[in-house]
């Protein structure tokens, strides 16, 4: 998995690519701190290179929203791919995050 950061002002980008499975994961939540969430008020990550999300990297998304949150921050995933887009609809992160398939 590849992880592309950026911050300008208030809003971080992830540009994220491969497979984020348990260890993609891990590198994730530590990119996301990195960030230090308290400065950002949106998050974008953007998923259109990602080909598979595992049951670990739902839980670092909840995790990305519950930070969020707590500093009246939103997330959006954009650029999904159809069955990551299906995947994240079934679990319903689409109903407390914004997300749009590619």
């Amino acid at each position: 998995m590849e992880i592309r950061a950026s911050q300008e002002g208030g809003t971080a980008r992830m540009s994220l690519s491969g497979k984020i499975d348990e260890y993609g994961s891990e590198e994730l939540k530590r990119r996301f701190y990195e960030l230090q969430p308290a400065t950002v008020s949106e998050l974008v990550l953007d998923f259109k290179g990602v080909t598979y999300i595992g049951s670990a990297c739902i839980g670092k998304l909840l995790l990305f929203y519950k930070e969020m949150f707590d500093v009246d921050g939103k997330i959006r995933i954009i650029n999904a791919s159809p069955s990551v887009y299906e995947m994240l609809k079934v679990v319903k992160l689409d109903s407390i995050m914004s997300v749009s398939a590619a």
